[in-house]
């Protein structure tokens, strides 16, 4: 039943069709890298970073950019970084927890008090080194301004920095973080744009060639994706669904080369 070989897929690696893999080359984002980078910089050189606000809608590259740029924060300063998803810890106490053990401290077997969890972070920060912290859907968290000051006032009172990269897919005024608490909070802003057709089509070429046998994908297949993607919001994780699901068809008629048809719900 599952050793029939006459429906080969012509896809080499879904892998490359997810928005969990990392990209061969980030496109159309230079700018957002740069500012990124500038934010977390003052930390390489011990002083106190601003902490910064990335939004956007839904695929427009926030997240790879910043894993981007705490990947070589990590591999070439001192810097530590520290990634926490919102989604799975959306309250103050679990998510000073989950930094704790990233930090390297066991798990521990009930709930500490935020008082204590925020004095343990301290400890580690005036022991060791500066941390960046990216805290992705942030606007899923529930004490933002909490959270934020909890953070800020580490780092303005530990022996080392902590700076504080916030991701979101909603701009400040919608989850009630107003101009006056990002300045109180020392929080800068950087706004994503949705991606545009030329930069999609540039994007699916990449992950194409990855993800596929050569010449599997028609170039016009490619367009007409990446145009459509971008009329209904450039969201790229969309893009890279329609050509996973294109390829499972081709593949199941047990054709060579994915043409427009395929990209037909079916």
């Amino acid at each position: 039943m599952f050793d029939d070989t006459s429906n080969r897929s012509i896809i080499r690696s879904e892998q490359h069709l997810t928005a969990d893999s990392p990209p061969p080359e980030i496109v159309g984002r230079e700018a957002e890298i740069h500012n990124i980078r500038d934010a977390v910089r003052p930390l390489t050189e011990g002083k106190t970073p601003d902490n910064l606000l990335v939004y956007g809608p839904p695929g427009s590259g926030k997240t790879v950019c910043v894993n981007h740029v705490f990947n070589a924060l990590e591999n070439e300063t001192r810097v530590k970084t520290i990634r926490i998803n919102c989604w799975q810890y959306r309250t103050r106490p679990s998510l000073l927890t989950e930094l704790l053990i990233q930090l390297g401290y066991p798990a521990p077997r009930k709930g500490k008090p935020v008082d204590t969890l925020l004095k343990l972070i301290g400890t580690w920060l005036d022991k060791n080194r500066s941390i960046a912290v990216a805290l992705d859907e942030f606007d899923r968290f529930e004490d933002k301004a909490e959270i934020i000051y909890d953070l800020h006032m580490l780092s303005q009172q530990s022996e080392n920095k902590l700076g504080l990269i916030l991701v979101s897919n909603l701009p400040p005024e919608e989850f009630l973080l107003d101009s006056r608490s990002r300045s109180r909070l020392n929080c800068r802003t950087l706004e994503f744009q949705p991606y545009t057709a030329e930069e999609l089509q540039e994007i699916l070429s990449d992950r194409v060639e990855k993800a596929f046998e050569p010449g599997a994908v028609q170039p016009e297949v490619i367009e007409t994706v990446a145009e459509e993607v971008a009329e209904s919001g450039g969201d790229c994780r969309d893009a890279f669904e329609r050509l996973r699901q294109a390829g499972r068809r081709a593949s199941q008629e047990n054709a060579h080369k994915i043409t427009p048809q395929f990209l037909i719900d079916g």
